[in-house]
């Protein structure tokens, strides 16, 4: 773990305080010298709570701050604990949401499997208010989708990002889910036959952690999950290789996963996937990130020299990247600086350029043409894209 003095360059004292409040979960940092550091270099509440807001951190901080009955500004406590409140319903909710498709589901003879989200949250932390949730994520097969999608729509579910079913074949070879919203409870669902998008990279699919499964029972109902290493494998796929750490939100997440089963990265499979797949260095370079700040043990396998702009990115505000797309520069960037080797950095630029002209979800339902003219939509795409960036540029 790094030295507080060490990150004074780098964060600031709103940032550093929300750091301290996490080793004291993590790590055992001391209630006296946070006290005095709030006494010495009086943070900006409204800066920090707009910090917490940003990263999604604000539900654990209020938890921690309660357990050890931390001294701060008053109306930042109350709109943590107004926060804390509100994410114990929705993560509830999301559980007995969960429960249901599943059990419905597996009446229809489909298997999906739950990851992320309120399953994250009831077998990784200590209750479940304490981790903001926004979606609920399930892994499927490429071939159950459609029956998923029939029962979603008998269900009164709306669709936000899917495609006629004339073009859900074609789709499914390039992108990984299909999203749709729960109006009774206001939420979300996203089902992935991927873990990443074509341009990102390839990365194990449902038929590669079915194998793993296991049941889990809680209060809210029954679900189906995967066993540690591969629950593992399918979290980081979010945090450490698509996102690339840039929210705190997943340095916490990684963080808890590593408390609660400390050997869980003495199997085999996790290094050895990785390397396959080619996202070792994004996982070595993530734990150490999760290392050095949180203060959690990795063994000397998963560690790695990290840099300043390393450890800037998890707690950077405004957020690191505001998009995760291929048309993001900063994306680009980032993303080929965290590649394995050159042959994969070649292979990341040119599936990018492609996507340039690939029809994503919105072309196809903005233009709405036969499946017999899909190729035209390859020479749409562009102009789309092209009058898209000009309508966001601001007016002179």
């Amino acid at each position: 773990m790094i030295p507080l003095k060490d990150l004074a360059d780098t964060y600031s004292n709103e940032q550093l305080f929300l750091l301290q409040i996490c080793r004291m979960y993590f790590s055992g940092y001391g209630k006296t010298d946070l006290n005095a550091f709030v006494t010495s270099q009086p943070p900006d509440w409204q800066l920090v709570y707009k910090i917490a807001m940003a990263h999604g951190i604000r539900p654990f901080i209020y938890d921690v701050i309660l357990k050890y009955d931390l001294d701060v500004d008053t109306n930042f406590r109350l709109k943590l604990e107004n926060d804390h409140r509100i994410m114990l319903q929705r993560n509830m909710m999301q559980a007995i949401v969960t429960a249901k498709i599943t059990a419905d589901l597996k009446d229809l003879g489909i298997t999906v499997i739950a990851y992320k989200g309120a399953a994250l949250i009831s077998r990784h932390y200590d209750n479940m208010g304490m981790r903001e949730s926004i979606d609920i994520d399930l892994i499927a097969s490429r071939s159950d989708i459609a029956r998923i999608e029939d029962y979603f729509i008998n269900s009164g579910y709306i669709p936000k990002e899917t495609v006629p079913r004339r073009y859900l074949k074609l789709y499914q070879l390039f992108f990984k889910d299909m999203v749709y919203h729960v109006p009774k409870y206001d939420c979300n669902i996203e089902v992935h036959w991927s873990l990443l998008n074509g341009f990102a990279g390839k990365y194990p699919t449902f038929e590669f952690f079915n194998p793993h499964i296991e049941p889990y029972k809680q209060a809210s109902g029954e679900y189906i999950v995967l066993s540690p290493s591969f629950d593992f494998l399918a979290t980081i796929s979010n945090h450490l290789v698509k996102d690339m750490n840039t929210r705190f939100k997943y340095i916490i997440d990684i963080a808890c996963i590593l408390k609660k089963d400390p050997a869980l990265l003495d199997d085999s499979v996790i290094l050895s996937t990785a390397t396959k797949f080619g996202f070792k260095k994004r996982l070595i370079k993530g734990l150490s990130v999760v290392s050095s700040l949180t203060g959690v043990d990795i063994a000397p396998s998963f560690s790695t020299k990290i840099t300043r702009e390393d450890l800037l990115v998890p707690l950077q505000y405004p957020v690191a990247l505001s998009s995760l797309q291929f048309n993001n520069a900063r994306f680009l960037k980032r993303s080929l600086s965290s590649q394995d080797n050159t042959a994969n950095k070649a292979g990341f630029l040119l599936r990018s350029f492609a996507y340039f002209f690939i029809p994503s979800y919105i072309d196809i339902n903005t233009f709405r043409l036969p499946i017999y003219l899909f190729p035209l939509l390859f020479i749409l795409r562009p102009f789309r894209l092209l009058l898209e960036k000009i309508s966001l540029r601001p007016k002179k």
